[in-house]
């Protein structure tokens, strides 16, 4: 059996919520001008999430795993009620989602001014690779360019094209045929960004949503209801499941665990880790304090557990799967295969396959397609105990309480 490089990334996002900063917790802003540079950088799914195709020994769950019950298993399942601070939560956020940015264009930059600009950049007349974009955009004052770059944009006026001179760092790795070389960039910048305009829910701005046909603001409320609703729904009913998963594996006993199973696991997540770092600049002793907090011992003390959690959950799958005679389908693969293609930005499966290997894929494939047959098997069978949403339920009280 191959160690599952597709399942270790995707439960590393049960450990942390990512967030992309820079050292000090500002957004950079992207470009081959910055002292990094991203020319030629640009590494593939399968060298960020440090794959392996170690061989890990095939077992028989029973030997490992003993369950008394997996059916009729309680659990509560909150239902789908939007409640109005929900509903004006999300409809806040929705008429964000198509907030403009006021573009000022009659006078000069200044230091603070976060601009939209194009440029190309040249060394001796020659435009060189990765040294030309449009519609960047940078904070004038962060930092984070070659020494002259971010200078030269300040005090410049929007709507007409000029330009700067800028040197590249005696050291740059990214690219050492400039380092050291004073480039010229021709610029245009755009315009200033100015407040952030966030339209009003009006008869004219619902007509305007390609993804809706309504025509009144009415008729839009009373869709994205049902939208939230059931979104909200799905949501409650994943959560149940997680829930009800949780109890199985917590009322298992395990006599062991498969041989090289935890150690494997623990040194795909700790690898993950380690290459998320190195993309940061970082070592994964202070990436993991610098982004979590975490001391390194900590922090491996949390992947290990994560890595014998992962190793128990994959034995009731398996165990009940035996139990059950669950079988995965060559579709049921085929849609699995889709989810990580989604979670990683392929659109074409022969390439997505020929990143990872087809070995490595299918039997990930096959494993986390029979995990949701298994799952779905057990609420089938669980025993629901419905909850009202708290909100919903007060409303009624007061309702009947004035009626």
């Amino acid at each position: 059996m191959k160690r599952r490089w597709l399942g270790i990334a995707l439960a590393m996002s049960l450990l942390f919520s990512m967030t992309a900063c820079s050292a000090s917790g500002d957004e950079t802003d992207a470009g081959t001008t910055q002292a990094a540079g991203t020319a030629g950088e640009t590494e593939t799914a399968e060298e960020t999430q440090g794959s392996s195709v170690l061989t890990l020994p095939d077992y028989v769950a029973s030997d490992y795993v003993t369950l008394d019950q997996y059916t009729g298993i309680e659990v509560e399942v909150q239902d789908g009620t939007v409640t109005d601070e929900e509903f004006d939560t999300a409809l806040t956020m929705f008429l964000e989602g198509y907030a403009t940015t006021e573009q000022i264009t009659d006078r000069e930059t200044e230091e603070g001014d976060t601009i939209n600009f194009d440029y190309s950049g040249s060394v001796d007349g020659e435009i060189f690779d990765g040294g030309t974009a449009t519609g960047q955009t940078a904070t004038l004052g962060n930092g984070g360019w070659i020494d002259g770059f971010e200078e030269g944009l300040i005090g410049k006026p929007c709507g007409e094209e000029f330009t700067i001179d800028a040197q590249f760092p005696e050291e740059y790795p990214s690219n050492p045929d400039l380092a050291g070389k004073t480039a010229q960039f021709a610029i245009y910048i755009n315009y200033i960004e100015g407040e952030e305009i966030v339209p009003e829910l009006t008869d004219e701005f619902v007509k305007g949503l390609e993804d809706y046909t309504c025509g009144t603001v009415e008729e839009f409320e009373t869709v994205y209801r049902e939208q939230l609703t059931e979104q909200k729904t799905a949501y409650m009913e994943n959560e149940a499941k997680n829930a009800m998963w949780n109890t199985i594996v917590g009322s298992a006993s395990f006599s062991g665990y498969p041989e090289g199973y935890v150690e494997a696991y623990t040194e795909d997540m700790q690898a993950n880790f380690t290459s998320m770092a190195a993309m940061y600049g970082y070592g994964l002793e202070e990436f993991v304090q610098a982004m979590y907090g975490y001391t390194l011992d900590d922090f491996n003390a949390l992947v290990s557990q994560q890595a014998e959690n992962q190793v128990k959950s994959e034995l009731v799958r398996d165990y009940i799967a035996t139990q059950e005679n669950i079988t995965v389908s060559e579709d049921e693969y085929l849609a699995m295969v889709q989810e990580y293609m989604d979670y990683y930005g392929y659109t074409d499966m022969t390439t997505f396959v020929n990143a990872f290997g087809v070995d490595v894929v299918e039997e990930q494939g096959y494993s986390d397609a029979l995990f949701e047959k298994v799952v779905q098997f057990c609420y089938d069978n669980a025993v629901k105990i419905p909850v009202t949403t708290e909100a919903s339920t007060e409303a009624a009280t007061e309702a009947e309480t004035e009626g």
